[in-house]
């Protein structure tokens, strides 16, 4: 199946990863240490209600799909 070269990412890995970047973007850490604790302790605490919103693959995938492989608004 052919599939354009700039296709959306459709990981939700990504999604999660977003999340956590604006959690430990709002810290103003001086050095890479305190950033890896600080990144560790966020996803720790990350609730399994997060990952479980982030079932959305059958809608992500039929946008993509709709939209000839194009941006879509997830």
């Amino acid at each position: 199946m052919d599939w354009p070269n700039m296709s959306p990412d459709l990981n939700p890995i990504e999604h999660l990863w977003g999340i956590l970047k604006q959690k430990v973007e709002v810290r103003k850490d001086s050095n890479i240490h305190q950033f890896c604790d600080v990144a560790m302790e966020k996803w720790k605490r990350t609730p399994v209600a997060t990952c479980k919103a982030l079932k959305s693959m059958p809608k992500r995938v039929r946008a993509v799909l709709e939209n000839n492989g194009g941006h879509t608004k997830y």
